[in-house]
């Protein structure tokens, strides 16, 4: 009965083994694929989540894959952040060895792009800008979610740190829209002068800009937009994609 009980762990162990070393395998051919699709430097981490894989093998359905691009060039962007979780990822278990992703369907893609401060702040033109949420209270009555905005900018040939407050909305197309509400210096060289209208006006349309990232990995639709310290977030869905879509 001994000597049956250690056959079994040893055959469990081989199964969780081959298990594990399946959903590797797996993992780099889609990692390998999503390199080349979304034309990237490096291949993206790719996990496949849920055990036993082999099960989801068989089934050819993959409940959970989580994605994670860096660097991904979107539109006007050059160093886009993207995560995703392709929930229930279909695909006959032939295309997973020959390394195809032609027939590749999800039901659903839950993803969050995140527009770093470095790629925003060099379309607008302020190339030390940083982004953090603004407290709620900040809002001035606009749907947008607040945001700040920090950077030096020049004010009469001098570089003066500023520091605005902005609402953050989306347009249609999925394009981000930043319109500044209210403006403060935050350089101790001036202490509270007043800018006088002129100048405050053209410091304000500097920071006001529309973002387009054009068409978005995974086919993915943006359904919020928020802040987090560093980069300004979309929220982004998807439902019933196909391989041709998730190109973007």
């Amino acid at each position: 009965m001994k000597k049956l009980a250690i056959a079994l762990a040893a055959v469990l162990a081989l199964l969780v083994v081959a298990d594990f070393g399946g959903a590797a395998y797996a993992e780099s051919k889609l990692s390998q694929q999503l390199r080349d699709q979304l034309h990237l430097q490096q291949e993206p981490p790719v996990t496949i989540h849920g055990f036993p894989f082999l099960y989801q093998v068989a089934a050819g359905d993959y409940r959970d894959v989580e994605v994670r691009a860096e660097h991904v060039p979107a539109g006007q962007l050059q160093d886009v952040g993207v995560g995703a979780h392709l929930l229930h990822a279909r695909i006959p278990a032939s295309d997973v060895v020959g390394g195809k992703t032609d027939n590749l369907t999800v039901d659903r893609v839950n993803s969050t792009v995140q527009f770093r401060a470095a790629d925003v702040g060099r379309i607008i033109g302020i190339k030390d800008l940083r982004i953090s949420p603004a407290p709620q209270q900040a809002s001035t009555g606009s749907r947008g979610a607040p945001v700040t905005l920090d950077g030096t900018t020049n004010i009469a040939g001098n570089e003066v740190h500023v520091s605005v407050t902005a609402e953050l909305g989306l347009q249609n197309g999925g394009k981000l829209h930043l319109h500044p509400r209210d403006l403060k210096l935050a350089d101790s060289r001036f202490g509270n002068i007043p800018l006088g209208s002129f100048f405050e006006k053209s410091i304000l349309r500097q920071f006001s800009t529309t973002v387009d990232p054009g068409p978005l990995p995974f086919g993915i639709k943006p359904t919020g937009v928020r802040a987090e310290p560093g980069a300004l977030v979309v929220d982004a869905t998807a439902e019933h994609v196909s391989a041709a879509q998730m190109k973007g």
